[in-house]
């Protein structure tokens, strides 16, 4: 068996145009709306027909009912990630914010430690 390869990689390149691509889905699309399947069905094959389009309704109900639970699931579960997450995250952030509040605070309090201080001082020597 002899593959020719530059005919794949031209293939290939063709797919994976998305002008392309919508320009066939187009084109399949039209066909398929023009076709009359009706006309061309027997009636046994029509009720077959219609059987399977109540099957596929019901089908289609049960997976958009399983996707609900699914995303509510799914939506519990990153909400449950980000509570622990944040939490961590949280008392670090807190930590940061007193080792910047007790940096901020040795650079401006030097004056008011000075005086109590003092005050103490005078307090002990009366």
């Amino acid at each position: 068996m002899k593959t020719d390869f530059n005919s794949l990689k031209k293939e290939l390149g063709r797919l994976t145009d998305i002008n392309y691509l919508k320009k066939e889905i187009n084109r399949i699309t039209a066909e398929v709306k023009k076709f009359d399947v009706q006309s061309r069905l027997s009636p046994q094959a029509r009720q077959r027909v219609e059987l399977l389009e109540e099957r596929f309704s019901d089908l289609l109900e049960t997976l958009q009912h399983l996707q609900k639970q699914v995303d509510a699931s799914l939506d519990r579960f990153v909400e449950l990630v980000r509570q622990k997450t944040s939490g961590g995250t949280k008392t670090s952030a807190r930590k940061a914010t007193r080792k910047t509040s007790k940096k901020t605070a040795a650079k401006t309090t030097p004056k008011v430690a000075k005086k109590k201080t003092s005050k103490k001082s005078a307090r002990a020597s009366k």
